[in-house]
């Protein structure tokens, strides 16, 4: 042995990385540290194993009082820390006998593999006390310990999977487990989509022909009976026409009178009666199909209802073709609920799955409703965008949330895991990112 520390340290740490196994790391451990500094004895101490080696002992008599008092001070006294005991340090028994079978003072080195995690524990314990010197060479002499002992016990990748499980503090398992339980618990998948209470059933009035509106003689949401007028289109040309097919009606009849005085005396003025009959009659008809029109050119209401249109100003002098759409008449109190889904959001839906309406007006009051039908097909929104129109049938004794009145709707499906409805949509964010 060198009187110079530093050459006794590298050839100590020489030693330790070329022991064979653990009995001969632990027998460099506990007798040759005597060349760093003097000690009368010293044991290892490993977690979970026990006690492994003793100075001057060729083996550990596992039931001997000696081998048994020094873990329970392992137990006790052990820490992540370099520190000095004392037989102070124990109270009880265990204190008591300390000078049975202990020096005075004693040196606890920790064990440590390279992430930090403690092995075990190298005491050392003389009648002196301890220097700054010596605790510096045994702390060195500690950590290349630790990391010999390590390499030699090296676990299997499944015991050290299990060590990290078993380390982990029983509140965090089980505040995982809860998480993973609440993740799997299954909830409906559900969209939302913006939606609108509409009549069930509305009565659509349409320009019977092509014209000019001159005047809507209703204004939104009023109430009308069966008959009343609802609008009429500008009726100056059809006057015209009626005028001049009447004044030609006239004059055919004329000239049927005049023909019949005529064919008493006259056989050819005879023969023209059946062509001025015949024009009378083209006459007539025209005359009648104008008056239909000027009947026609003020649409009347076909039942009683409240009316649903725009601005009438919007209306008054726009010309329209036949067919189109003006304005309808809808029962107030039957209504439905009409939502606009987009493709993005289309998810597997089923007549008669629950909807939720969430009225912008009362938003924490919910109107519930059932599922009727979603288009196939996306189709255009009134504002140009392309959307699954969605029909749904409000609760049977309800009596309904009031006409026009807009908000969003919640389309409930089947029942899917938590954690895939918090995820639906980020995973097809992602997925359209990476084009799978």
């Amino acid at each position: 042995m060198s009187d110079n520390p530093l050459i006794n340290l590298l050839g100590l740490e020489e030693h330790a990385r070329k022991a064979a196994n653990s009995t001969e790391l632990g027998f460099v451990m506990v007798n040759d540290s005597r060349a760093l500094a003097f000690y009368r004895q010293a044991a290892l101490f490993i977690d979970g194993e026990g006690l492994k080696a003793v100075s001057g002992v060729a083996g550990i008599e596992a039931g001997a009082p000696f081998t048994l008092w020094l873990e329970r001070v392992f137990k006790r006294l052990a820490s992540d820390d370099v520190r000095q005991v004392r037989p102070a340090d124990l109270d009880g028994a265990d204190g008591a006998e300390w000078s049975e079978w202990l020096p005075r003072h004693a040196l606890l080195l920790p064990l440590k593999d390279r992430d930090g995690l403690r092995l075990g524990t190298l005491l050392l314990a003389r009648d002196e006390d301890w220097g700054e010197q010596d605790i510096a060479l045994l702390t060195r002499a500690s950590d290349f310990y630790g990391h010999a002992w390590a390499v030699l016990h090296r676990p299997s990748p499944v015991t050290e999977w299990k060590r990290k499980v078993t380390s982990i503090p029983r509140y965090r398992l089980k505040l995982a487990a809860g998480i993973v339980l609440a993740l799997l618990f299954p909830v409906r998948l559900s969209v939302l989509a913006p939606a609108e209470v509409v009549a069930h059933n509305p009565a659509v009035i349409r320009s019977p022909m092509d014209g000019v509106i001159e005047k809507v003689h209703v204004r939104p949401n009023q109430p009308v009976g069966e008959g009343d007028i609802l609008f009429e289109l500008d009726r100056t040309t059809l006057t015209g026409k009626l005028e001049v097919a009447k004044k030609a009606l006239s004059t055919a009849q004329a000239e049927l009178d005049q023909a019949t005085q005529q064919a008493f005396f006259d056989s050819k003025a005879k023969g023209q009666l059946a062509i001025i009959r015949a024009r009378i009659e083209e006459r007539s008809a025209e005359a009648a199909q104008l008056e239909d029109l000027m009947a026609r050119s003020q649409v009347k209401a076909p039942r009683a209802g409240v009316a649903v249109l725009d601005d009438p100003a919007e209306w008054q002098g726009r010309p329209v073709n036949v067919g189109e759409k003006v304005l309808a008449v809808a029962s107030p109190h039957d209504v439905e609920v009409e939502a606009w889904l987009a493709p993005a959001d289309v998810i597997a839906l089923e007549k008669g799955d629950p909807v939720s309406l969430f009225l912008n007006a009362d938003p924490l009051s919910p109107v519930s409703a059932r599922l009727l039908y979603v288009t196939y097909e996306a189709i255009p929104q009134p504002d140009g965008t392309l959307g699954h129109r969605v029909r749904a049938e409000l609760a049977k004794g309800d009596s309904g949330p009031r006409l026009g009145l807009k908000g969003t709707a919640r389309l409930d499906g089947h029942r899917v895991a938590l954690i895939y409805w918090l995820a639906r949509r980020p995973l097809a964010v992602v997925r359209n990112f990476v084009g799978l």
